[in-house]
């Protein structure tokens, strides 16, 4: 039953048969346990099995191996402070997102004359005190948005709400150029 002595007692099972096998024929394995437990030595292959253990709640087989990287590097961080702001900021960050401005109670403004109407603020109904929105630096599509919310959902706090994903600009115009197929925004995702 096996090809190499074994250790085991005569009453073991053959799973545990199976596991010392396994072993024992990859006993010269490259990677101590050191470096398959760094998030910036495991080897790339071994990620995926690395951010499961260090409990990243979003992965992406797609990404960059640097935000892989960084995702699981920045997980225990982020689990630390889970359901505050500092928490949002970080994984935004890890995930590649950079920097964002998360606002809460957006709105109460009223139409006093005390603001100078720009466009960039509007008058009505102020956000309830559980919602809030994330301004971010750059512009995403739309299948990041939708990463972006399955982010949120596991690192905000439970009692609030996404109101609105925003950026200042968009990385597509209104001209034509491109070709309205679902996959680009304008502006604002909601």
């Amino acid at each position: 039953m096996s090809e190499l002595p074994t250790l085991l007692p005569p009453n073991a099972q053959p799973v545990e048969y199976e596991l010392e096998q396994f072993s024992a024929r990859h006993q010269d394995f490259a990677a101590p346990i050191r470096v398959l437990w760094s998030p910036e030595d495991c080897p790339a292959h071994m990620l995926p099995w690395l951010a499961w253990a260090f409990s990243v709640d979003d992965w992406d087989p797609d990404w960059p191996e640097e935000t892989k990287r960084s995702a699981v590097a920045a997980s225990i961080a982020i689990h630390r402070r889970k359901g505050t702001n500092g928490a949002v900021r970080n994984a935004l960050a890890a995930f590649g997102y950079g920097a964002a401005a998360i606002v809460e109670g957006y709105g109460a403004f009223t139409y006093n004359g005390d603001l100078t109407h720009d466009g960039s603020e509007d008058y009505g109904e102020p956000d309830h005190w559980a919602e809030y929105r994330v301004y971010l630096e750059r512009p995403i599509t739309i299948d990041q948005a939708d990463q972006l919310r399955r982010i949120l959902e596991n690192v905000a706090p439970e009692r609030c709400h996404l109101k609105g994903l925003y950026f200042s600009e968009a990385a597509h115009r209104y001209n034509g150029a491109i070709t309205y197929d679902g996959a680009f925004t304008y502006g604002a995702v909601t």
